[in-house]
């Protein structure tokens, strides 16, 4: 969803759905570090249901503190940002919570970074989950990996090399630069759009 198109507000409706229905009762928002508050102030203005709030601050200890409140009557939201989240990993972070949006997702698009292995293993704990982002692929068709392995894993499969042996060639010096299979566009689109849709301005 690009830009201005409303993924927060889209976020927050599915949340509410989903616990209007008795599916979800503790969802976890990873999110940039700017975009804490942002979060915080659209729940608190747009969820139909009632809500409690609890966004990730200060220590460590004062975060595994806060990953405690929890409202049994309410709707419960925990925020917090992309570092937080892997500095948090011993915690059994992905515990309890049946649904995890990753806001601004491209920020797991490598797959090596402890941001995006963190994000895979709460994803596995998850019932549901949501992939927001405006930029989906931000250099190479190879950036949808990490965030599909996240969202459903079935789609692409879990091993990485697997799936780059399957879309791409590698060239270049040494073999180290993927080369998207131009013959493999319709399955690869077929596959991404599978779980997946798009809104744009226009």
């Amino acid at each position: 969803m690009e830009m201005g198109t409303g993924k927060t507000l889209v976020a927050i409706a599915a949340a509410s759905i989903l616990y209007q229905f008795g599916r979800v009762s503790k969802v976890l928002v990873v999110t940039p570090l700017t975009l804490l508050g942002v979060w915080e102030k659209e729940i608190r203005r747009f969820a139909k249901v009632s809500v409690n709030v609890v966004v990730l601050k200060g220590t460590q200890e004062k975060k595994h503190e806060q990953l405690k409140i929890t409202d049994s009557d309410k709707l419960n939201f925990v925020i917090v940002n992309y570092e937080s989240a892997w500095q948090l990993e011993s915690e059994p972070l992905g515990a309890g919570f049946q649904l995890v949006i990753a806001d601004e997702a491209h920020k797991i698009k490598e797959c090596r970074t402890k941001q995006s292995k963190t994000l895979h293993k709460l994803g596995d704990n998850a019932e549901y989950k949501l992939l927001l982002t405006g930029t989906l692929v931000t250099n190479k068709e190879i950036d949808v990996w990490s965030q599909y392995r996240f969202l459903n894993q079935h789609v692409f499969g879990s091993s990485f090399y697997n799936f780059r042996n399957h879309y791409f060639d590698m060239r270049g010096y040494g073999n180290h630069t993927p080369v998207f299979r131009k013959s493999r566009t319709e399955e690869f689109l077929q596959r991404l759009h599978s779980v997946a849709y798009r809104v744009t301005k226009a």
